[in-house]
Protein backbone atom coordinates (compact mmCIF):
# COMPACT_ATOMS: atom_id res chain seq x y z
CA UNK A 1 0.00 0.00 0.00
CA UNK A 2 1.43 3.45 -0.89
CA UNK A 3 2.40 5.74 1.96
CA UNK A 4 0.22 8.81 2.44
CA UNK A 5 2.47 11.66 1.35
CA UNK A 6 1.17 14.15 3.89
CA UNK A 7 2.67 12.11 6.73
CA UNK A 8 5.96 13.46 5.45
CA UNK A 9 5.80 16.98 6.80
CA UNK A 10 7.88 20.08 7.47
CA UNK A 11 5.80 22.64 9.37
CA UNK A 12 6.74 25.96 10.95
CA UNK A 13 5.77 26.05 14.62
CA UNK A 14 3.69 29.20 15.09
CA UNK A 15 4.87 31.56 17.76
CA UNK A 16 8.52 30.70 17.17
CA UNK A 17 11.09 32.38 14.97
CA UNK A 18 12.70 29.39 13.26
CA UNK A 19 11.43 26.13 14.76
CA UNK A 20 9.89 23.46 12.55
CA UNK A 21 8.10 20.19 13.15
CA UNK A 22 9.61 17.49 10.93
CA UNK A 23 7.70 14.22 10.60
CA UNK A 24 7.70 11.18 8.35
CA UNK A 25 6.42 7.65 8.01
CA UNK A 26 9.59 6.04 6.68
CA UNK A 27 9.72 3.24 9.25
CA UNK A 28 6.05 2.25 9.17
CA UNK A 29 4.79 4.61 11.86
CA UNK A 30 4.52 8.36 11.97
CA UNK A 31 7.41 9.85 13.91
CA UNK A 32 8.88 13.26 14.57
CA UNK A 33 12.50 13.82 13.55
CA UNK A 34 15.02 16.01 15.33
CA UNK A 35 16.76 17.43 12.28
CA UNK A 36 18.70 20.64 11.93
CA UNK A 37 17.53 22.33 8.69
CA UNK A 38 20.16 22.56 5.94
CA UNK A 39 22.41 20.00 7.68
CA UNK A 40 23.80 16.89 5.95
CA UNK A 41 21.23 14.83 7.91
CA UNK A 42 18.45 17.10 6.57
CA UNK A 43 19.43 16.49 2.95
CA UNK A 44 19.96 12.74 3.55
CA UNK A 45 16.45 12.57 5.05
CA UNK A 46 14.94 14.40 2.07
CA UNK A 47 16.53 11.96 -0.40
CA UNK A 48 14.48 9.15 1.22
CA UNK A 49 11.15 10.89 0.65
CA UNK A 50 9.01 10.62 -2.48
CA UNK A 51 7.10 13.74 -1.39
CA UNK A 52 6.36 15.96 1.60
CA UNK A 53 4.06 18.76 2.65
CA UNK A 54 5.69 22.07 3.59
CA UNK A 55 3.82 24.58 5.74
CA UNK A 56 5.95 27.66 6.21
CA UNK A 57 5.57 31.04 7.82
CA UNK A 58 3.64 32.51 4.90
CA UNK A 59 2.47 29.71 2.66
CA UNK A 60 2.34 25.99 1.98
CA UNK A 61 2.75 23.44 -0.81
CA UNK A 62 3.30 19.77 -1.52
CA UNK A 63 6.75 18.89 -2.87
CA UNK A 64 7.24 15.86 -5.10
CA UNK A 65 10.40 14.23 -6.31
CA UNK A 66 10.42 13.48 -10.03
CA UNK A 67 13.00 11.42 -11.86
CA UNK A 68 14.27 13.07 -15.07
CA UNK A 69 17.42 12.52 -17.09
CA UNK A 70 18.98 10.10 -14.58
CA UNK A 71 18.48 12.53 -11.67
CA UNK A 72 15.81 13.36 -9.11
CA UNK A 73 14.38 16.86 -9.09
CA UNK A 74 11.81 18.42 -6.80
CA UNK A 75 8.72 20.40 -7.74
CA UNK A 76 6.32 22.33 -5.51
CA UNK A 77 2.58 22.03 -6.16
CA UNK A 78 -0.33 23.95 -4.72
CA UNK A 79 -3.95 23.60 -5.78
CA UNK A 80 -6.38 26.45 -5.15
CA UNK A 81 -9.73 27.19 -6.79
CA UNK A 82 -9.37 24.33 -9.27
CA UNK A 83 -6.02 25.65 -10.49
CA UNK A 84 -2.66 23.95 -9.96
CA UNK A 85 0.40 26.10 -9.35
CA UNK A 86 3.79 24.49 -9.93
CA UNK A 87 7.34 25.65 -9.14
CA UNK A 88 10.69 24.03 -9.79
CA UNK A 89 12.62 23.51 -6.56
CA UNK A 90 15.76 21.84 -7.91
CA UNK A 91 17.84 18.91 -6.77
CA UNK A 92 17.70 17.74 -3.16
CA UNK A 93 20.77 19.78 -2.19
CA UNK A 94 18.86 22.96 -3.14
CA UNK A 95 16.02 22.29 -0.66
CA UNK A 96 17.22 24.65 2.03
CA UNK A 97 14.77 26.02 4.53
CA UNK A 98 15.16 29.50 3.02
CA UNK A 99 14.33 28.24 -0.49
CA UNK A 100 11.30 26.31 0.77
CA UNK A 101 10.03 29.40 2.62
CA UNK A 102 10.58 31.60 -0.46
CA UNK A 103 8.72 29.14 -2.71
CA UNK A 104 5.81 28.95 -0.25
CA UNK A 105 5.65 32.75 -0.14
CA UNK A 106 5.79 33.04 -3.96
CA UNK A 107 3.04 30.46 -4.45
CA UNK A 108 0.86 32.14 -1.83
CA UNK A 109 1.27 35.52 -3.54
CA UNK A 110 0.43 34.01 -6.92
CA UNK A 111 -2.70 32.40 -5.52
CA UNK A 112 -3.80 35.74 -4.08
CA UNK A 113 -3.15 37.53 -7.38
CA UNK A 114 -5.29 34.95 -9.19
CA UNK A 115 -8.24 34.84 -6.82
CA UNK A 116 -11.46 34.66 -8.82
CA UNK A 117 -13.56 37.80 -8.71
CA UNK A 118 -16.35 35.83 -7.04
CA UNK A 119 -14.02 35.18 -4.09
CA UNK A 120 -13.12 38.84 -3.80
CA UNK A 121 -16.79 39.80 -3.50
CA UNK A 122 -17.44 37.36 -0.66
CA UNK A 123 -14.77 38.89 1.53
CA UNK A 124 -16.38 41.02 4.26
CA UNK A 125 -15.88 44.74 3.78
CA UNK A 126 -13.51 46.48 6.13
CA UNK A 127 -15.20 48.24 8.97
CA UNK A 128 -13.88 51.55 10.28
CA UNK A 129 -15.27 52.83 13.58
CA UNK A 130 -14.22 55.13 16.36
CA UNK A 131 -12.81 51.95 17.86
CA UNK A 132 -10.28 51.72 15.01
CA UNK A 133 -10.42 49.62 11.86
CA UNK A 134 -11.46 45.98 11.70
CA UNK A 135 -10.10 43.74 8.94
CA UNK A 136 -11.40 40.20 9.22
CA UNK A 137 -10.70 39.10 12.79
CA UNK A 138 -8.10 41.82 13.46
CA UNK A 139 -8.85 45.22 14.97
CA UNK A 140 -6.32 48.07 14.89
CA UNK A 141 -6.78 51.22 16.96
CA UNK A 142 -4.75 54.01 18.50
CA UNK A 143 -4.91 54.50 22.24
CA UNK A 144 -2.87 57.39 23.71
CA UNK A 145 -0.12 57.09 21.10
CA UNK A 146 0.05 53.30 21.32
CA UNK A 147 -1.15 51.08 18.47
CA UNK A 148 -3.34 48.28 19.82
CA UNK A 149 -3.76 45.18 17.65
CA UNK A 150 -6.55 42.89 18.83
CA UNK A 151 -6.95 39.29 17.65
CA UNK A 152 -9.71 36.89 18.74
CA UNK A 153 -7.37 35.49 21.38
CA UNK A 154 -4.97 38.29 22.36
CA UNK A 155 -4.10 41.98 22.34
CA UNK A 156 -0.75 43.39 21.30
CA UNK A 157 0.48 46.86 22.22
CA UNK A 158 3.05 48.44 19.90
CA UNK A 159 5.12 51.33 21.19
CA UNK A 160 5.84 54.38 19.02
CA UNK A 161 9.02 52.91 17.51
CA UNK A 162 7.30 49.61 16.67
CA UNK A 163 4.29 51.46 15.25
CA UNK A 164 6.57 53.62 13.10
CA UNK A 165 8.38 50.51 11.81
CA UNK A 166 5.06 48.83 10.99
CA UNK A 167 3.64 51.89 9.24
CA UNK A 168 6.87 52.34 7.26
CA UNK A 169 6.75 48.71 6.18
CA UNK A 170 3.08 48.98 5.15
CA UNK A 171 3.77 52.19 3.24
CA UNK A 172 6.65 50.54 1.34
CA UNK A 173 4.52 47.48 0.54
CA UNK A 174 1.67 49.74 -0.61
CA UNK A 175 4.05 51.42 -3.06
CA UNK A 176 5.28 48.04 -4.36
CA UNK A 177 1.68 46.82 -4.70
CA UNK A 178 0.60 49.92 -6.61
CA UNK A 179 3.61 49.65 -8.93
CA UNK A 180 2.67 46.03 -9.75
CA UNK A 181 -0.92 47.09 -10.46
CA UNK A 182 0.08 49.97 -12.75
Amino acid sequence: MPRPRLYNLIEHIRGTENRYLVMDMLEGTVQARDLQPDSPEWFAWLTQLPSFHFKGKSGHFTARSEHKRHNDYWYAYRKEHRQIYKRYLGATDKLTLASLEQTARNLHEEVLRNLPESQLRTMPPQKQTSQGITLGELTFRWNDGVLVVKTPAERYFLNKAQSADLLGYLYDQRGAFLNKQG
